[in-house]
């Protein structure tokens, strides 16, 4: 009996290391395709951005199972602290919405981010379309299903 627990023991570890493998890759990839999305964002928003706030808002981070694993700098903007402070708590508070598995989730923080769009302009429409073509094309590559 001890071989058989032996291998078993083997063959459970191996499968958990090639999990931990294709996490961190996964975790890797998003990161990129996060730091992407979010310059896109940034240089693409088509407003006028008096103090800052709105652009400093626009961040993402990676969750796994509800708990945050990486975050973009939310780096400020002109004066905007008080954006890039926003971004980073309205993506860390949405980070329990995904209690199970590994999400990438990419905000414009400030409030009225959604005011600017409705008035047409683009704040992260331009970055959601470039993450809706790389995220597939990542899951592709890693031969990840998303179902």
């Amino acid at each position: 009996m001890p071989i058989k627990q032996t291998i078993e023991t083997k063959v459970q570890q191996y499968i958990e290391d090639k999990i931990k493998n294709v996490e961190a890759a996964l975790i890797r990839e998003l990161s990129a395709i996060g730091e992407q999305v979010v310059n896109t964002a940034r240089e693409s928003g088509s407003y006028t951005d008096q103090t800052g706030n709105l652009r400093s808002s626009v961040g993402y981070v990676i969750v796994k199972d509800g708990q945050v694993v990486l975050a973009s700098s939310f780096a400020a903007v002109k004066d905007g602290g008080n954006g890039s402070e926003t971004g980073r708590s309205y993506a860390e508070s949405l980070a329990s919405r995904f209690s199970n598995g590994i999400a990438l989730i990419v905000v414009a923080g400030m409030q009225y981010a959604a005011y600017v769009k409705r008035r047409g302009k683009d704040v992260i429409d331009s970055a959601e379309l470039l993450a809706d073509n790389l995220v597939p094309k990542l899951f592709r590559e890693l031969n990840l299903s998303t179902k």
